[in-house]
């Protein structure tokens, strides 16, 4: 691949040694400085690395399969896959900041772009309901509307619900894959792909032709909650792949989200559970991002409103799902503290519009109203 640099390439080879865990990645880098630097490195040497016996110090020393590396590229190049290491400037920056687990390397097929850092999960059950389904749909859709990019793992049922309803928003979203990208897929599963990666990315760790084996769920799972502030999980039976993506979410700090469902029913107990031990309960777009609420960094994120190539800073996901009119009024306020009177001349709007639009935006805990009726951003 032309765009392959020449320490990437390393990285790929190393990759594909026999015995090199996504671990033992980041071990050589840390301890050799570079990916060409360790598989240079003397076989004795290799050895002082933790995790590293002598089977693997050789095949680390003796490199990939030259056929296995020109394969791999050649997939990459047919099926317009991009190599993302850990030290590259494309890698998603939210999966750096994870404590352990982040992929070494990733194949990105679209574009992954910094907006996507206001990023939101929706997940659960492959055997869902009508009702899962158009929840997980309505959901992604009205938070894609909000701005924010759709995370899943492009499985049928929840998952595929959830791009679709970004898709349908016009909105973007991200496909974390449990096999390789060019692992076969159904029609179907070709023709979503196709919509994700234009109008998003799809993200695999694992090498091309890796087929879905049951191991490769968990990590996979990491990564989806790693890429997202928070995870909503809108069906899930008591044992599923979805309680494991909120249990990395939680591990990593994020937010859980659960959208209850009718008692009897066996696929919303896992949700229910989740409630039970604390996990936001969600009924609409705007349950989640008030439970994002402020962001640990501003993110820029093209303005709806503005012209072309205009953004907008967002600090807090809770802005996200405020009007035109109570966006108006947050603006105003947010430099300095202003008075009520000042408010109502800068907007032209009525005293009565002002007063309860700021009540509202107190209630959110966006604004904070301070001695003699003046008002300041929460």
């Amino acid at each position: 691949m032309d765009s392959c640099t020449e320490e990437t390439l390393a990285a790929l080879e190393l990759s594909l040694c026999k015995g090199v865990s996504n671990g033992l990645i980041f071990a050589l880098l840390e301890r050799f400085g570079s990916a060409r630097a360790a598989m240079a490195a003397p076989v004795d040497e290799l050895l002082r690395v933790d995790g590293i016996g002598e089977e693997t110090g050789r095949a680390v020393r003796r490199g990939p399969d030259r056929e296995a590396v020109e394969k791999e590229l050649d997939l990459m190049e047919r099926h317009r896959t991009r190599l993302v290491p850990f030290f590259s400037e494309d890698y998603p920056r939210p999966l750096k900041y994870l404590d352990q687990g982040a992929p070494a390397l990733l194949r990105v097929k679209g574009e992954y772009l910094r907006e996507d850092g206001l990023a939101v999960a929706v997940v659960g059950s492959r055997r869902c309901s009508h009702y899962g389904r158009a929840q997980a749909g309505r959901l992604a859709s009205d938070l894609a509307s909000m701005g924010l990019t759709i995370v899943s793992g492009m499985a049928q049922g929840i998952d595929s619900a959830a791009h679709r309803g970004a898709l349908l928003a016009k909105g973007r979203t991200l496909a974390v894959l449990g096999c390789g990208l060019a692992y076969p897929l159904s029609p179907e599963e070709l023709e979503l792909a196709a919509e994700i990666a234009s109008s998003g990315a799809v993200l695999s760790e694992l090498p091309m032709e890796t087929p879905p084996r049951a191991g490769n769920f968990p990590p996979r799972n990491r990564i989806i909650s790693g890429l997202s502030l928070g995870v909503v999980v809108v069906e899930a039976a008591t044992r599923s792949g979805s309680l494991i993506t909120a249990g990395h979410a939680g591990e990593q700090g994020k937010v859980v989200f659960a959208v209850p469902g009718t008692v009897d029913s066996p696929a919303s107990r896992g949700c229910h559970a989740l409630i039970r031990d604390g996990a936001v309960l969600v009924e609409s777009a705007r349950d989640v991002v008030e439970g994002l609420g402020p962001l640990s960094a501003p993110l820029d994120l093209p303005d709806p409103a503005g012209q072309d190539g205009e953004v907008r800073t967002v600090e807090d996901a809770r802005v996200l799902a405020l009007n035109e009119r109570e966006r108006g009024v947050l603006d105003l306020v947010a430099g300095a503290p202003c008075q009520i009177e000042e408010v109502i001349a800068r907007t032209g709007l009525p005293a009565s519009v002002v007063s309860s639009t700021l009540l509202t935006l107190e209630i959110r805990g966006l604004v904070r109203q301070l001695p003699g009726q003046r008002y300041a951003r929460g």
